[in-house]
């Protein structure tokens, strides 16, 4: 067997939507998963693909048990779930290639596979346009090119017409056809109409209501359908006169209302075997008897049929409504392993690479280290006022302005705002992702839940050290420029400066390093909080109001806080704030300024609190994306 379903229960509530439903999916099938918009087809191909979690029963890969070793049945399945979902505004080549290195490819051989699978869609032309401007079957057809990557043992194919026009059901008929025969490719297909996967499957499941009905070969259900038409005249009567001299035996048991008025056809149309016959030769004899015919067609079963044939049959019907145990399946051992080594690692990558096609992300990194800059010139204005007013005799003496205090001045602006940047993307990394669909991509690949949720943390805490490099190094460069690291002077109107001996530039030197330090940790730690809000949102829009509403909240409760001695684990006390600086930062600039009494509060959870926002974050990160079931 290639994939196999034993005993899949599936409850939401007291609803049971899935009641035992236990399924083979031969090598070289292309097995078609019939049933109404509602039966469970959909959730049955989840739980298989890993997507939905909560279900009882056995799923097996290759004979790999899914839950005992999910990144090895993540390896050899596929799938596309009803509407396929990318990234929009990079081209479909960039988008299979993408996932390609998910899947364990180098940078090289992930191109290679993205324009194979390209041409084999006949998506070619299309390869450098962005996907956003794909016409529906074409992101059907990129949809069923993603399933593809790496050659898995069996695709899962949910509604691949959904939506589409004649035209573009055509198209993706007619690329399933070329697929199954001429690449050899295992495949369990979902439809409501039977119709449209007529001729093309070898292999029919029915299911309904949450009941698998039927399941067997496609020549041993339709067996009956050879010779069988549809025929309808303007006299009924007088056809079937005609038929009844010939022979012909009509199905009074089919019924042929719908589909006749589908066709615009007399609802009284009738379904007769023919069997061995020649139809040619029938229409000939039918037409010298005199019926004058408006229809003559073939008339295949239908789903409506089989659901009628098998929905109560004692002894081929499914009608289980007890809890399913777990079925036993013998369960191999990964001896031949597909799934790549480092998936957190390519997680990472991935973000990365998805974070730099954004040319957003650029615009927030620049904000907090433009909001330093122009304190940098405010301060470099207000010290040369200072100067020409001492100058003047409008003032005795000033205090000089050095580099030090203007890079603490300048970082105690740009924090905030680096922060609530770091939030807003953070809060975007998973839900936004999970609204596109393309989150469901990414866990579709050799990647495990904690693992993905792990590497986006990563991916983050390195955008967050660069945007923090950037805001530091643009300080540090403006600091540099308009004033000189030293130590602290007064200056006296006879324009001499006389050093202060207590605060000398060694001693500047020294709590700058640390000063520049302080800032990691916390900001890392609010990366985090974005991601863990991030998890438990089904939005970006509500994500982001989560993440930016908690960084203002945290910053709000401080004043309760104070009062219970409590403020040193909240991270916004370790970050300067409009609303009450309290972190390190504040305290070096105290101390670049003279203030000899300056004492830094939180010294006892500088550390320890940021760590302890991490790993909580993380964990409900993990925890809230291993329960979540996925569309």
């Amino acid at each position: 067997m290639t994939l196999e379903l034993a005993g899949i229960t599936r409850r939401f509530g007291a609803t049971t939507v899935l009641d035992g439903v236990s399924l083979s999916v031969e090598r070289g099938d292309c097995h078609a998963f019939l049933g109404h918009n509602g039966a469970g087809k959909t959730t049955t191909m989840r739980i298989a693909l890993g997507l939905d979690p909560h279900f009882e029963g056995t799923v097996s890969v290759d004979g790999f048990d899914a839950l005992r070793y999910p990144r090895e049945a993540r390896a050899r399945l596929a799938g596309l779930i009803e509407v396929p979902g990318f990234h929009g505004a990079l081209d479909g080549e960039t988008n299979l290639a993408w996932l390609a290195r998910l899947g364990g490819m180098g940078a090289r051989e992930a191109r290679v596979e993205a324009r194979r699978l390209l041409v084999l869609v006949r998506l070619e032309q299309a390869a450098k346009k962005p996907v956003q401007a794909y016409s529906q079957g074409m992101r059907q057809r990129l949809g069923i090119a993603q399933t593809l990557i790496g050659k898995p043992s069996v695709v899962l194919l949910d509604e691949p017409t959904n939506g589409l026009d004649p035209e573009g059901i055509a198209d993706v008929r007619a690329l399933l056809a070329r697929l199954t025969r001429e690449e050899g490719l295992t495949v369990l297909v979902s439809s409501h109409q039977l119709a449209q996967l007529a001729g093309l499957c070898n292999k029919i499941s029915v299911l309904q209501r949450g009941r698998l009905l039927v399941s067997g070969r496609a020549s041993e259900l339709l067996a009956d359908t050879a010779g069988r038409t549809l025929i309808a005249a303007k006299d009924p009567d007088l056809l079937r006169r005609a038929a009844a001299e010939l022979n012909l035996v009509a199905r009074p048991d089919v019924r042929v209302a719908d589909s006749a008025a589908a066709l615009n056809m007399a609802p009284d149309a009738l379904v007769f075997e023919l069997g061995q016959r020649d139809a040619a030769g029938v229409l000939r004899k039918l037409v010298a008897a005199g019926a004058e015919l408006t229809c003559f067609a073939p008339h295949p079963v239908t789903l409506e049929e089989l659901y009628l044939r098998y929905a109560h049959s004692p002894t081929q019907g499914v009608t289980r409504s007890q809890p399913i145990a777990r079925a036993p399946i013998a369960v191999a051992a990964p001896t031949q392993r597909r799934a790549p080594k480092g998936p957190i690692a390519r997680v990472v990558r991935y973000e990365l690479a998805r974070a730099w096609s954004k040319g957003s992300l650029a615009l927030a990194l620049v904000l907090p280290a433009l909001l330093a800059w122009i304190d940098l010139w405010r301060t470099h204005s207000k010290a040369a006022q200072a100067e020409a007013m001492v100058a003047r005799g409008e003032l005795q003496t000033t205090t000089d302005v050095t580099a030090f205090q203007a890079v603490a001045e300048a970082l105690q602006s740009g924090l905030p705002l680096c922060a609530a940047v770091v939030v807003g993307i953070a809060s975007q990394t998973l839900a936004s992702e999970y609204s596109r669909g393309t989150l469901r991509n990414l866990l579709l690949r050799p990647v495990l839940r904690w693992q993905a949720v792990i590497g986006k943390v990563a991916a983050l805490a390195l955008f967050t050290l660069l945007a923090y490099l950037v805001l530091a190094g643009v300080t540090l460069l403006g600091a540099s420029l308009w004033f000189e690291f030293r130590g602290l002077t007064e200056l006296l109107p006879d324009g001499q400066r006389m050093e202060l001996s207590d605060f000398g530039a060694t001693d500047l030197w020294r709590g700058l390093w640390p000063a520049l330090l302080a800032p990691i940790a916390p900001l890392i730690a609010w990366s985090t909080v974005g991601v863990c809000v991030s998890a438990l949102a089904r939005s970006g829009a509500l994500a982001l109001a989560l993440g930016l509403g908690t960084f203002v909240f945290t910053d709000l409760a401080r004043a309760v806080a104070r009062g219970t001695g409590a403020e040193g684990w909240l991270l916004s006390a370790h970050l300067p704030s409009p609303l009450g600086d309290t972190s390190f930062i504040h305290y070096y600039s105290d101390i670049t300024q003279g203030i000899s009494n300056a004492e830094f509060v939180h010294a006892a959870t500088q550390w320890t609190a940021p760590l302890a926002w991490f790993a909580l974050a993380l964990l409900i990160s993990i925890l809230a994306l291993r329960r979540k079931s996925l569309p």
